[in-house]
């Protein structure tokens, strides 16, 4: 993997939305000798990859509200006895999952124009009694893109092998990130009280589902969260999918993983190497991206 370069002095940040972003860290200095010289692999990469707009927030924000409520409705119909509770099992993972799709979508759009209080960042779905807030896994998230494999990547536990260790790290992901979060700024009062708030929806889902609901409201959610972050954090940073040119998919495993979680995602697993050099690029450019990427080599 690539290691993250030292002894470089921090650049200053530019904002997206009005927010620091960490995204846009890295500035190169004009320098006017450089203006007659051939223009580097890199650069005509990042000219390439600046034609495509990052994404307004809105457009994945109603999505994932509506997955989060998919999620939730298959829930309310399992513990009301309208369908057996087996039954809402992989209809409600494949929710899940969707909804986990869109969020991250929504943590790499511009969020100009945005006021910050559509319903999709609070109606998450709550993974476990203890769970951060959109905020604070937006803010982690995007520390992992700037620290990727570094000892400050708060997802370090979940790239690295063997994979059955990365596969538990990724079942109590909801647990680590919360700790790693109030490591890296303290437990605020706001914080506590947010954490406090989800704890008790948790705890209420719970009483609603009594045990059998208990039991397939986190069979929903462990599974879906710990393949989401399993697939995202260690299988896709592997070396032989963690390039420009990866290998493609099984043509059925593409065809049902397609059908289930959308294209995007798809497009979103196998070309997650482009995703960390350009995070602004929805995944649905991803693919044609890579095309135009690869076509420079010719160059």
């Amino acid at each position: 993997m690539r290691q993250r370069r030292t002894g470089l002095a921090p650049a200053p940040r530019s904002t997206l939305g009005g927010r620091a972003d960490p995204r846009y860290d890295r500035s190169v200095p004009f320098d006017i000798g450089l203006a007659v010289q051939p223009a580097t692999a890199e650069l005509r990469s990042r000219r390439l990859a600046a034609g495509y707009a990052a994404d307004p927030v809105r457009r994945y924000e109603t999505a994932a509200l509506g997955w989060s409520l998919g999620f939730y409705a298959c829930y309310a119909a399992a513990i009301a006895a309208i369908v057996p509770m087996w039954a809402v099992v992989l209809p409600g993972v494949v929710c899940f999952l969707r909804y986990f799709n869109r969020v991250h979508e929504c943590l790499h759009a511009d969020n100009r124009g945005s006021d910050g209080r559509h319903p999709a960042r609070w109606l998450l779905v709550v993974v476990g009694p203890i769970y951060l807030g959109y905020d604070e896994l937006r803010e982690l998230h995007l520390a992992h893109h700037r620290e990727f494999d570094t000892p400050d990547d708060p997802d370090l536990a979940m790239l690295r092998d063997p994979p059955w260790s990365a596969m538990l790290a990724s079942l109590l992901q909801p647990e680590i990130s919360a700790v790693q979060h109030v490591r890296r700024h303290g437990l605020s009062p706001r914080l506590a009280g947010a954490m406090a708030v989800r704890a008790g929806l948790f705890a209420g889902l719970m009483w609603l589902g009594g045990w059998s609901g208990a039991l397939v409201y986190n069979l929903m959610t462990r599974v879906g969260n710990t393949g989401a972050f399993f697939v995202f954090s260690w299988l896709v940073h592997r070396e032989r999918h963690y390039q420009v040119r990866p290998p493609p998919f099984p043509g059925p495993v593409a065809a049902v993983w397609a059908f289930l979680f959308g294209r995007e995602n798809l497009d979103g697993i196998r070309f997650h190497y482009l995703h960390h050099c350009y995070p602004h690029v929805p995944d649905r450019h991803l693919s044609t991206l890579a095309e135009g990427v690869l076509g420079l080599t010719s160059r």
